[in-house]
């Protein structure tokens, strides 16, 4: 009926006809339709007035749905609602998936199984719970909970505003005497009774109320509704949402034949949703058993590496300084500590015992092939070079430096300027990508000059050697014996190239 309104409002429009004789006519047919609809008493046609009757049944879906609307507004309750529906759809094998994933259970599980153990265990279950908790499931869970959507809109809808409008002495969620009410023009309340129209149309009597509300009443401890109470007042509304009653009261008054409501049609996505959390919450797991496994291994490494305790080189561009930006959502620095043992190595250890041994070597010795001599001299000079490329980095973070001045001056601003956090995030991205640039070069070149000692490990065990020609003469030029110190810087180089690696993933 309204749509033969709308089209015969256009063709109107475009034939050159008067438009509000047409109007007129319609509004008439208006008249008669509200005349003959079985809910006539809600209006008074010649007052353009709202029936008591239909203000005492609102009252009652009013008084109905408070509970409901008192148990939604909690969002613990909600959320354990989601959960409740999410496992409704579940069976025994899938809630054991679930359980064997649950985080305590897994920490119980940290104590008696190996960390690489662990985690196939973990991304095994997570595969199997995605097989079990399959398209189907997802799909009546969804269902499940856009009907909880649907009624949540409904019960949120604002009755007190409204017969606050028709009874300015009304009192919220009063039920111990139904109010009597007296007709009201409807243009008073005409917004409110669209709105109405548009949170209601969706719930329908052959929905699943049954199981919900039985839902409701788990997650809150007590019946907030009766069954056959709730489904007769949706009945009536749907009867009421079918005679279109409302929307002709509607168009009558505010005089537009066309006018119609938009219908808000939930479709929620619980599922999908709920495995996207699981599938969280499990890399997270799982980051965190890695993490531990790589500090463990860094500590472990660090202690073959280094003598000395005292680690901190760097002034600015270190970890303590990386929290800072960090506890404010911000980039860290990811790659602080790891040039921080750069420093620490380059200074204690190749600039000292490596060097010497590798002077002796290079220098003294003498080579059959060259190029292999050159290639390791060009790799120590550059790792050489590498503590002025730090120090830069280190520099430029520092309070007066080119980039620490303007971190200092736009974390300052973070809070009311949220458009700093990029320009933040910018800054220190540049100075990580740099540390790690400076990182992977210095690695590689420690990897060149490992290598190369390696062979002349292998050499100086041969009966007759090939690489170098005089090892007898350089055992005169060593403090200690020129084949162990040779392994022991080896082995050093070896751990540190380990070191960097964990330190950069």
């Amino acid at each position: 009926m309204a749509e033969h309104f709308k089209d015969k409002v256009l063709s109107v429009l475009f034939s050159g006809d008067d438009p509000k004789d047409d109007i007129s006519n319609m509004l008439k047919q208006v008249a008669k339709d509200l005349q003959h609809n079985k809910f006539a008493r809600f209006y008074k046609l010649k007052t353009e007035e709202i029936d008591a009757s239909f203000l005492s049944f609102l009252f009652s879906v009013y008084r109905l749905v408070y509970p409901i609307k008192d148990f939604m507004k909690d969002e613990k309750k909600m959320g354990r609602l989601r959960q409740v529906i999410i496992e409704a759809f579940m069976d025994a094998s899938i809630l054991e998936t679930v359980r064997r994933l649950d985080p305590a259970v897994l920490d119980a599980k940290v104590k008696t199984t190996s960390p690489a153990e662990l985690v196939k265990l973990i991304q095994a279950d997570y595969e199997k719970l995605v097989g079990q908790f399959d398209q189907s499931r997802i799909n009546a869970a969804d269902r499940c909970y856009s009907l909880v959507a649907a009624l949540n809109q409904m019960v949120q809808f604002d009755f007190f505003g409204l017969f606050k409008k028709i009874d300015p002495h009304f009192v919220e969620a009063s039920f111990a005497v139904e109010p009597k009410f007296a007709p009201i023009k409807l243009k008073l309340i005409a917004k409110e009774l669209g709105e109405f129209l548009a949170v209601t149309q969706i719930l329908k009597p052959e929905d699943d109320w049954s199981n919900l509300l039985n839902l409701l009443k788990i997650c809150s401890g007590q019946e907030l509704a009766r069954t056959d109470v709730f489904i007769h007042m949706v009945k009536n509304l749907r009867e009421i949402h079918t005679s279109q009653i409302l929307l002709l009261m509607i168009q009558y008054t505010i005089k537009n034949p066309v006018w119609q409501f938009k219908a808000r049609i939930p479709n929620e996505q619980i599922g999908e949703d709920w495995l996207e959390e699981r599938k969280s919450e499990i890399e997270d797991y799982v980051g965190r058993i890695n993490d531990a496994q790589k500090n463990t291994q860094i500590r472990g490494l660090v202690k073959e590496i280094f003598e000395s305790t005292d680690m901190v080189r760097l002034e600015n561009y270190t970890a303590q300084h990386g929290n800072f930006y960090a506890k404010r959502g911000l980039e860290p620095f990811w790659y602080a500590e790891g040039l921080n043992y750069l420093v620490a190595f380059i200074e204690d250890y190749l600039s000292k015992e490596i060097r010497e041994l590798c002077d002796i070597l290079l220098i003294r010795g003498q080579w059959t092939n060259n190029a292999m001599s050159k290639d390791m001299s060009e790799s120590l000079h550059n790792l050489f070079e590498v503590p002025k490329a730090i120090a830069q980095i280190d520099a430029a973070m520092s309070e007066d430096g080119a980039d620490g001045s303007r971190l200092r001056n736009s974390v300052l601003r973070v809070d009311r300027d949220k458009t700093q956090i990029r320009y933040i995030n910018g800054i220190i991205s540049k100075n990580n990508d740099e540390a790690l640039e400076v990182i992977n070069e210095a690695a590689h070149h420690f990897i060149v000059v490992g290598k190369h000692l390696k062979v002349l490990i292998e050499d100086v065990q041969k009966k007759h050697p090939e690489l170098l020609i005089n090892w007898r003469e350089l055992h005169l030029y060593s403090k200690d014996p020129i084949p162990q110190r040779t392994i022991d810087c080896y082995k050093k180089i070896n751990y540190f190239v380990q070191l960097m690696k964990l330190c950069t993933q």
